[in-house]
């Protein structure tokens, strides 16, 4: 969340508005047909941008500078915390993990604009960051790697538009952050259909267990009401399209990067890569409903960006 007159933590204190109302929704779900699901061209700002065909670093680099540049969001002096998918030991061809690349290239374009630190957070053992190659890519950019397995690195915020919780233990470097980054990678899960954006969030929270024995997709999307990331950019250079989360699994290239600011549209958008609508991923549409984001792709200026 950019910095404005209240800081991140107060805001989360606050909470945000209440949920729009659900609306009907009437999306197509297959890759191919997703012109014809988006429709025409939006006027107006951006809403997502879809970088094609280029490796994990040219794609996050093309995706972003479509936004209008990294300089968007991040400002000199600016604390950046991003959290990429790192569970794991697996290697990028594996499409488990946020592929290494993208974070070193998302941390050296903060750095570069002037971000005083790059923190790189999840609630994972260290030994998952460094057998990944997360914590080499993070050393390379100048940023540093948190492994959040100790509960005194969390802070407890209330949930107020939650219908499953009502206060969760957030790691603190993300509440103090002057902008906070999601970097999740597209992949199948077992539990919750897909893990995309939203799902990636619970790296960021202390009790993951009472999600999954009270109710994992109606915990992610209340979750996703207390934490606005600033700017999501999805991994979707190869994805993981069975036996999810952990594989190994049926993967495929798509050589895709996904970026934008709505949290309910990019994973919608993510979806149609595994041919599912937000129907089909019930804490998209739970989300959708509690009014974090838009899950019609119609109502969104979304361009696709071919990277050499």
């Amino acid at each position: 969340m950019k910095k404005k007159n209240v800081s991140r933590r107060d805001f989360l204190k606050q909470g945000a508005g209440l949920g729009l109302a659900c609306a009907g929704m009437s999306l197509l779900s297959t890759p191919q047909a997703l012109k014809a699901m988006i429709g025409p061209t939006v006027s107006g700002p951006l809403d997502l941008a879809v970088a094609v065909g280029g490796d994990p670093a040219g794609n996050t680099i093309k995706a972003i500078e479509a936004l209008g540049g990294i300089e968007r969001f991040v400002k000199k002096g600016d604390k950046v915390v991003l959290k990429p998918n790192p569970v794991g030991t697996n290697p990028p061809e594996a499409a488990i993990n946020t592929h290494p690349d993208v974070v070193e290239t998302v941390a050296r374009l903060c750095l570069r604009v002037g971000a005083r630190e790059v923190v790189v957070v999840s609630h994972d053992p260290l030994s998952s960051f460094q057998g990944n190659g997360t914590v080499d890519a993070a050393s390379r950019a100048g940023a540093s790697v948190v492994a959040a397995t100790s509960r005194d690195l969390y802070q407890a915020v209330p949930v107020l538009r939650g219908r499953l919780l009502r206060n969760e233990e957030i790691i603190k470097d993300v509440l103090d952050a002057d902008v906070f980054i999601n970097m999740p990678i597209a992949k199948d899960h077992a539990g919750s259909r897909l893990t995309l954006g939203m799902k990636n969030l619970m790296g960021i929270n202390w009790n993951r267990g009472y999600f999954h024995q009270n109710g994992l997709d109606q915990g992610i999307a209340d979750l996703s009401t207390v934490v606005k990331p600033d700017l999501i950019i999805m991994d979707a250079n190869r994805i993981l399209l069975t036996n999810g989360p952990g594989g190994p699994g049926q993967t495929r290239e798509d050589k895709t990067v996904i970026a934008g600011t709505d949290q309910v549209a990019v994973d919608t958008y993510t979806a149609t890569l595994f041919n599912l609508t937000p129907r089909d991923v019930p804490h998209i549409q739970m989300a959708y409903e509690l009014g974090v984001g838009e899950a019609n792709l119609k109502k969104l200026n979304i361009k696709e960006f071919p990277v050499d």
